[in-house]
């Protein structure tokens, strides 16, 4: 029988029935040898009060009456007898009784115990003054074919006969049986009623589990939105249930933002295909146009080779991009050191300025500021904020950058007065290849629409983060938050 294969309720309510039993047994062993001890510890006590009295008297020359003519005439010349021999001692209806053992182990005379199923004489045996003596006057047991008997024996100090009071053992024996008795019936009902019992309380325990099982099933079978029902977070199945709810929810989470991460990655490479793909078939266009003799002219052939640059070129930014945010995922390793923000930042506006005259850039980097960080990376994320500005606002925008510093953190501020952005562009503007609405601008400086992807990795790979502020023909505003601890 395999335990293993039985349901947890059956093995609890096997547990509980089993551990009673256990208590009723060392229950009823414990009360059946105190009650025992008890009632021999009577009869030792009223063995010990009668042997002293009769000891006294036979030492004194008292006889113990043999047979009822004997008894008579002891009763009818009782008053003379009393004047000239010793008080002889009589035959009484009792289970207690008194033996006159010789030196030998002869029995001389007997009184009592006719209410026994054995004498007392029928066991003794070869009985000694030896054995008497090796007693000490004190209670022991003699050993029947029936109830055993409790026997006191005392050597009489004048005659060194000995006296031998013994009383049976029966009713303890019998009390017991009836304590034995009474303890296993009662004990096969009580225990009958304590498995009902447990089986109903241990169903009523095990309804959370019930629930915990039902629920498992569920989200075994997809539905990983599945909870479990709210529970006292005192108790055992309380913190279970919330610990599971906790779990759920984790791997939920984990679950859409993997089905989450594997949709971008399917994005990401279908856009970087697209991407990719339109200056690859640019420039075979213009290597077939060439090839086939389409293009003739001096001027021509400049405009093809420069138009075939400006595609390698925009392909190259393009795997450059991808590059960085590749190595971005995979964990980038920076060279993090105290860096001079307002003179970085002063750096990559003066080269904004030079590569777009038609956008006036204002600087406000105020006193030294530093922070941790990558200054190539931090380099490369204001270049791409000041990129963007110019790409998507018409010529002739302003733009203004500053540098801050608050008791928590640094703050490097790029905000244009361009078109702005619509709330569903605030909320993507930093997805990979993300491209806004028609109704920003875009001027023929076409970018990789990676720029900002790049500026969001940079700036958590940091401990920071980028945010943006924009309304539509309200302008837009970047601003990048770098820890200071």
């Amino acid at each position: 029988m395999n335990l293993n294969q039985w349901s947890l309720r059956s093995r609890l309510t096997i547990g509980i029935v089993l551990l009673s039993a256990i208590g009723f047994g060392v229950t009823f062993y414990g009360t059946s040898s105190a009650l025992n001890g008890y009632l021999v510890g009577q009869i030792d006590n009223e063995l010990n009060s009668v042997v002293g009295g009769t000891a006294m008297r036979l030492d004194r020359g008292a006889t113990i009456q043999q047979n009822e003519e004997d008894f008579e005439d002891h009763h009818r010349n009782r008053g003379a007898m009393a004047a000239t021999a010793p008080q002889p001692l009589q035959r009484i209806p009792t289970t207690l009784s008194v033996t006159l053992l010789g030196k030998d182990g002869a029995v001389k005379g007997e009184l009592g115990g006719d209410l026994t199923s054995t004498q007392i004489t029928d066991h003794l045996g070869t009985f000694t003054n030896a054995k008497a003596v090796a007693t000490e006057s004190k209670p022991f047991t003699i050993k029947a074919d029936g109830p055993d008997f409790r026997a006191i024996a005392v050597i009489l100090p004048r005659t060194g006969d000995t006296v031998l009071v013994a009383q049976s053992l029966d009713a303890v024996e019998k009390t017991a049986h009836q304590l034995a008795f009474l303890f296993g019936f009662i004990g096969l009902i009580v225990l009958l009623l304590i498995a009902i019992a447990s089986r109903y309380v241990i169903r009523i325990g095990m309804r959370p589990l019930e629930n915990v099982e039902r629920i498992a099933e569920k989200i075994a079978a997809g539905d990983l939105s599945a909870r479990l029902p709210d529970a006292k977070p005192t108790t055992e199945v309380g913190r279970l249930v919330n610990s599971l709810n906790t779990m759920l929810s984790r791997i939920e989470e984990s679950f859409a933002a993997r089905t989450e991460s594997e949709g971008r990655l399917r994005r990401f490479v279908a856009d970087a295909s697209h991407e990719l793909r339109t200056p690859l078939t640019a420039i075979r266009g213009f290597a077939e146009l060439h090839r086939q003799g389409a293009v003739t002219g001096e001027v021509e052939t400049k405009e093809l080779v420069a138009r075939i640059e400006r595609e390698s070129m925009r392909m190259s930014a393009l795997v450059e991009d991808l590059l960085v945010l590749a190595r971005m995922d995979q964990g980038p390793k920076m060279e993090i050191k105290p860096v001079n923000l307002s003179e970085l930042v002063t750096d990559a506006v003066e080269s904004a300025r030079a590569a777009g005259p038609g956008h006036p850039i204002t600087l406000d980097a105020g006193q030294e500021i530093y922070a941790l960080g990558d200054a190539n990376r931090i380099h490369q994320v204001v270049a791409n904020l000041l990129a963007n500005a110019r790409v998507h606002t018409p010529v002739g925008t302003n733009i203004n950058v500053s540098v801050n510093q608050s008791e928590s953190e640094v703050q490097v501020v790029v905000s244009d007065n361009g078109p702005g952005l619509s709330e569903k562009d605030r909320e993507k503007i930093f997805e990979r290849f993300y491209r806004v609405d028609p109704s920003r601008t875009r001027t023929s400086e076409e970018g990789s629409g990676l720029g900002l992807s790049i500026v969001d990795a940079v700036m958590r790979a940091h401990g920071g983060h980028v945010s943006v502020d924009s309304k539509l023909g309200e302008g837009a505003t970047f601003t990048l938050h770098f820890p200071l601890n």
